[in-house]
């Protein structure tokens, strides 16, 4: 009891000092640099007399204010967690009065210790009664928010991330939608719900990208061909990377055709030359080019005049890396098409591409 009196002095203490000094620091902060010597404090024989004279002198109660409420509760908590009960203490955490110990320092406490055989890790416990006590529309921060997804993806625990997204109660971050990315790629078990929980995060974040590479991941293949047709911050640097991380034919089959009278997404020649360039996508654009000539005679000039971002050098780089890779049949396809335009030959569905088109072919 008289180390219990000398805790609650402790802090008391130092609450009254910066009121007499007028100093406006964060209650948070006082209580986070004082927590250490509050733990180490005990009772020594020097104390004993005083300590006695001092409870007889406030034996009749004042009032307990804010200052007693917080030393009270921090008391609590700390002898709950030197005891090892870390469910209470984390509860106990959980709901102190004005969050005081709803922070990184206390997450750090709880970290810094292991687990009771059988028993769950001490920080899952106290991350876990962050988020069931967030107050009704406020969100956890989001350094508590990734540590909290990172706990609970580590111990198997998804349901917590579900929970606490489908509420609304973490802070979202790309750190946070990248370590549910991370951890989908590992746990193919989990892959499917990780990798929507990142699409959600992104999405919040406006991370586009990262959004459509995330459904691709998926299988989302048209959902994301459509989505990347109606951003409009959307580059096609940033299509090609999509493609470059999650390769599909039919993806880049989408984003080469044209939209509804618009150009498309993609230049077909340019994704082919940039595809053609990097060994690890070769086999994408040969694929790409294939599916052009199996739609029939006249598919791919079709497709090559409907093309107006790209020039004859960029058709012919791409001739030339068709041969190159032992595929004389597309690379002929390819210089065929370009052999037989005169330019006045226009195939292009809008009057600006068919003017591109004449352009190029002269």
């Amino acid at each position: 009891m008289k180390t219990r009196y000398k805790r609650l002095r402790l802090v008391c203490d130092r609450l009254s000092s910066l009121e007499f000094e007028k100093q406006l620091i964060p209650l948070e902060e006082l209580l986070g640099s004082t927590l250490e010597d509050v733990r180490q404090t005990s009772v020594t024989d020097d104390d004993d007399h005083g300590i006695d004279a001092e409870l007889f002198e406030h034996d009749e109660p004042t009032g307990a204010d804010e200052s007693r409420v917080l030393a009270d509760h921090l008391d609590r908590f700390l002898e709950l967690f030197d005891s090892a009960q870390y469910e209470e203490a984390a509860v106990l955490a959980a709901r102190s009065p004005r969050g005081v110990l709803r922070n990184l320092d206390t997450m750090e406490m709880f970290k810094g210790v292991k687990e009771p055989p059988g028993s769950p890790p001490p920080l899952l416990l106290f991350l876990q009664a962050l988020l069931m006590t967030v107050p009704a529309g406020e969100e956890l921060p989001a350094a508590l928010s990734l540590q909290l997804a990172l706990s609970a993806l580590q111990h198997g625990a998804v349901q917590l991330i579900i929970h606490g997204i489908n509420n609304n109660r973490l802070t979202f971050s790309e750190d946070l939608g990248d370590e549910l990315t991370e951890h989908a790629q590992k746990n193919p078990g989990v892959a499917n719900v990780c990798l929507a929980l990142a699409t959600d995060v992104y999405s919040a974040c406006r991370l586009r990208r990262k959004t459509a590479l995330s459904m691709c991941r998926r299988g989302l293949i048209h959902s994301a061909a459509d989505f990347m047709s109606h951003c409009h911050d959307l580059t096609a640097e940033d299509c090609m990377w999509v493609l470059s991380l999650s390769p599909s034919l039919v993806l880049i089959q989408l984003l080469t055709a044209p939209q509804q009278g618009r150009a498309a997404i993609l230049s077909l020649g340019v994704s082919c030359s940039s595809l053609l360039a990097d060994p690890q996508r070769q086999q994408l654009a040969l694929q790409l080019l294939d599916s052009c000539v199996s739609r029939g005679q006249g598919a791919l000039e079709e497709a090559m005049l409907q093309d107006v971002g790209s020039s004859v050098e960029v058709w012919d780089d791409v001739a030339s890396r068709c041969s190159e890779l032992n595929r004389a049949d597309l690379s002929q396809a390819v210089l065929s098409v370009l052999l037989d335009q005169s330019g006045t030959r226009v195939l292009s569905p809008d009057l600006e591409g068919g003017r591109l088109m004449e352009h190029v072919f002269l």
